[in-house]
């Protein structure tokens, strides 16, 4: 099942990660990091456990980065 990554900025608007669907959900974890490394926010191990909850959350639950306040939900696509 390919899956999309909404994500939702600190001001409350939203984008998704990529127009191409993502093959799984280990892609889905790893969006959700590049979208923190493209808004240049330091994420370290801390990060790394984020890309593993995106990973697992269930499907529209929302995951959100503490530091940076960027939330992240995984949906079908």
């Amino acid at each position: 099942m390919p899956y999309r990554l909404v994500v939702t900025r600190p001001n409350g608007s939203q984008f998704q990660s990529t127009t191409e669907p993502l093959p799984d959900r280990e892609a889905v974890g790893m969006s959700a990091l590049r979208v923190l490394a493209d808004a240049r926010v330091a994420f370290g191990k801390g990060g790394l456990q984020l890309g593993r909850d995106v990973r697992d959350a269930a499907l529209g639950e929302t995951v959100t980065h503490a530091d940076s306040r960027f939330g992240f939900r995984t949906e079908g696509f």
